[in-house]
């Protein structure tokens, strides 16, 4: 059986087992004369300091004093390993940045099919309640976050668009965020076969889909996560197969693309009409597929809402 010692404790004991009995006395004069000519400050309680004779130093000072730097230098270092990984959502090359506080926000009262929803957003710096894995997240005025669940993220942009099915199902431009997508059948809502689930599988599946208009499939990192970013959007010829998203909502221009692999979580995503969106496919740290898409449904501002989306996007931090 091998007894493991605490590493201050070793330290401690080596420290006190080499220092001599008695600091240098050049050592405690230099100390102090460097008190005695330094101004004290002190506004709001002024301390009356009474100089004791000279005091000596012992070994167990000095072991007592090196375990305390041990600590605390421990603890700055786990508090740099605790720090969240930035992003480069448009370059793909990411970098090491501290996480900021979370915004405080009043209650709000979110729609039972929106989760734990925060509603309007102030600027700040948030975090996910229900999506796994937790989210942070910061935006500036102008958001509002409408879903929070287990499988989806909704942020949408207020000055953004809105794009109506012909069932009455309405759509707002933004950001969503799904967990573990997988590729959706156009003939029913089940899985395409064939096709796996890493960011690199559905990126590449996307990449080579027949009835969708895509461009720039490119490598990415966000929030610690790496995968692959694509533009997608629908065609305006004719398909080559029917959808079964025509028949669900009356929409004759459509592509169904991704539904859920976790059964708690549903969702379906897919582009309808005008709709265009960049998407990103990220292999999160948590072990999950992560899908973020910037959503133009009405495909009217593509541009101006990349600009306000992409900060948002590079700002996001998953969780382990």
């Amino acid at each position: 059986m091998n007894e493991r010692i605490d590493p201050e404790v070793r330290v401690a004991r080596w420290l006190s087992d080499e220092a001599e009995a008695r600091a240098p006395e050049r050592l405690i004069h230099a100390a102090r004369e460097q008190v005695a000519t330094t101004r004290q400050i002190g506004r709001v309680r002024t301390l009356r300091l009474r100089l004791r004779p000279p005091t000596v130093i012992t070994r167990t000072d000095i072991a007592a004093a090196c375990v305390l730097a041990v600590a605390i230098t421990a603890a700055a270092v786990g508090s740099f390993l605790n720090q969240g990984s930035g992003s480069s959502a448009g370059s793909g090359s990411a970098s090491p940045t501290t996480r900021p506080s979370l915004t405080s926000l009043t209650p709000y009262a979110c729609p039972s099919a929106g989760g734990s929803c925060l509603g309007p957003l102030p600027a700040g710096a948030f975090e996910t309640h229900s999506f796994l894995p937790t989210v942070g997240y910061v935006v500036p005025v102008g958001w509002s976050n409408t879903q929070d669940t287990r499988g989806q993220v909704d942020l949408s942009y207020l000055a953004g668009g809105v794009y109506r099915y012909p069932d009455g199902t309405s759509f707002h431009d933004g950001i969503s965020i799904f967990r573990r997508p997988v590729a959706e059948s156009s003939v029913s809502r089940s899985p395409v076969n064939g096709v796996g689930k890493t960011a690199r599988d559905l990126a590449q599946w996307l990449d080579g889909h027949v009835d969708l208009d895509v461009s720039g499939l490119t490598p990415v990192s966000v929030g610690g996560a790496s995968g692959y970013r694509i533009n997608v959007s629908a065609p305006t010829g004719p398909r080559t197969s029917p959808d079964h998203c025509t028949a669900d909502h009356g929409e004759p221009r459509c592509e169904s693309l991704f539904i859920s692999d976790d059964p708690a979580a549903s969702f379906g995503f897919g582009i309808v009409g005008p709709e265009s969106a960049i998407v990103y496919l990220l292999d999160a740290p948590s072990g999950d597929t992560v899908m973020v898409v910037i959503d133009d449904v009405d495909g009217a501002d593509r541009a101006g809402l990349t600009a306000a989306a992409m900060p948002v996007v590079e700002s996001i931090v998953f969780a382990p």
